[in-house]
């Protein structure tokens, strides 16, 4: 059976558990910031994560009746759960978000982040204020997860974020595991490089959302079969 080892904070979706045995083991822990909003209004909110609609919490209440465009159809998901309106298919990355905000014809918008994001530069004609509304802390993989990590026990592990990616490669060094033993599946090319060079395969999704993810971890198995 294959082992998946998912590091994303609040565990593994159930449809993993389709590919086999699935173990959850966050790298990361999501960490609500204290933020004020705009003094100036925005036409528009800019949502890039399901964690930033989460934390955002009710301060982002008077701003629920705007337009929000949302990085993928998680983060649509959760905003649309939370009680925003009008939520708007982005794209995919911050960079295609604003344009498409840009092409909707709004000048002005308000992003929801977490603090350790995807640096973008607006394009002409929209200004963007940024408020960090949560931070993604490291957390140690557990000891037992190492040892099955460094005995080539986990066959797969799925990555959804840079930063993430980040954070295991920087474990998975610190603990000495040989990177050769281990298959990644990143969300992203920005992912992938993040994780750096020297794993046995990475797989990199087609498109930086969940169901691409998951996608690519699914023929990353039947290949294996």
């Amino acid at each position: 059976m294959t082992r998946i080892l998912v590091t994303r904070p609040g565990g593994a979706s159930a449809r993993w558990r389709t590919l086999g045995e699935v173990i959850d083991a966050p790298v990361l822990r999501i960490a609500p910031r204290p933020w004020s909003p705009p003094e100036r209004a925005p036409a528009a909110v800019i949502l890039t994560s399901a964690n930033a609609v989460r934390c955002a919490g009710g301060r982002a209440a008077p701003f629920q009746h705007l337009p929000a465009f949302a990085v993928g159809v998680a983060t649509a998901t959760a905003a649309r759960a939370a009680g925003w309106r009008d939520v708007r298919d982005g794209g995919g990355t911050v960079a295609a978000l604003c344009d498409t905000v840009v092409a909707a014809g709004f000048s002005r918008a308000l992003h929801l982040a977490g603090a350790d994001r995807t640096a973008a530069v607006p394009p002409p004609g929209l200004s963007v204020e940024v408020r960090d509304v949560y931070a993604a802390l490291p957390v140690a993989l557990p000891t037992a997860v190492l040892g099955q990590l460094a005995t080539g026990a986990i066959d797969l592990v799925p990555l959804y974020s840079p930063r993430s990616a980040a954070e295991f490669a920087r474990q998975i060094d610190g603990a000495a595991v040989a990177r050769a033993l281990l298959t990644l599946v990143a969300i992203s090319r920005a992912a992938a490089a993040a994780a750096g060079t020297g794993w046995r395969h990475v797989a990199v999704a087609e498109s930086p959302d969940d169901d691409a993810l998951f996608a690519a971890a699914a023929g990353v198995c039947d290949k294996a079969r």
